[in-house]
């Protein structure tokens, strides 16, 4: 490295830590947001009551989000598109029709047991983004729902159909429903591991509620 290159190196080094600590920083409000909002409300809960739960002054966290509703939209944003990555990438993984389900319930589960706070905030409060931010944060759950709706369909349909039945549709929303409210009633200590949870709703799915090996009456 010559004298010429060396300084930009120093520069481009300094600027990837300033980043990452920036990102690490921004990353702890929007987590401490996150129990704010699950345990008070978005209503309830303020900017000033943000910036004491994270030891910033209220000018500094107007220097990372322009208002309140900023502030849930990036928390919406960043928790959705999270979860979207990581449960596009189990489904491409190899496996039959019934692993990649398995996989998605699971996935989707253990997710959100280590974004419980940001779960149950994106879950009540999507409804208080407005405008281009609630159009941007439905586009990521709309993208999540047809990934799902995908498998289901390949489970239901055996992925004859070119597109998704009715039927398949529904049956990824009545998923979602029972996806989306565990955390009102999950307690590790009383239930067990998440994933032991995500494999009891995968057998209740594929096989119902009178077991693979049950006879009809």
């Amino acid at each position: 490295m010559n004298a010429t290159t060396r300084p930009n190196a120093l520069i481009a080094v300094r600027e990837r830590r300033t980043r990452a600590g920036t990102q690490e920083k921004l990353d702890h409000v929007l987590a401490s947001a996150a129990d704010l909002i699950a345990e008070k409300g978005f209503e309830a809960t303020s900017m000033r009551d943000v910036s004491a739960a994270v030891g910033i002054s209220l000018a500094g966290l107007y220097h990372y989000f322009e208002s309140k509703e900023e502030l849930l939209y990036q928390l919406q944003y960043r928790t959705f598109r999270s979860l979207l990555e990581t449960q596009e990438a189990i489904a491409a993984q190899p496996g039959t029709r019934e692993e990649r389900f398995r996989r998605l319930i699971i996935g989707h589960l253990t997710f959100f047991a280590d974004h419980a706070s940001e779960h149950q905030a994106c879950t009540f409060e999507l409804k208080s983004l407005t405008g281009e931010r609630y159009e941007t944060v439905e586009a990521l759950r709309r993208r999540y729902y047809r990934l799902m709706t995908s498998v289901v369909a390949e489970l239901r349909d055996g992925g004859v159909t070119a597109t998704e039945s009715k039927e398949a549709r529904h049956a990824a929303l009545f998923i979602f429903g029972m996806l989306n409210w565990v955390f009102m009633w999950y307690s590790a200590s009383r239930y067990g591991p998440m994933e032991q949870m995500g494999e009891e709703m995968v057998d209740l799915v594929l096989h119902g509620l009178r077991g693979t090996g049950a006879e009809g009456t």
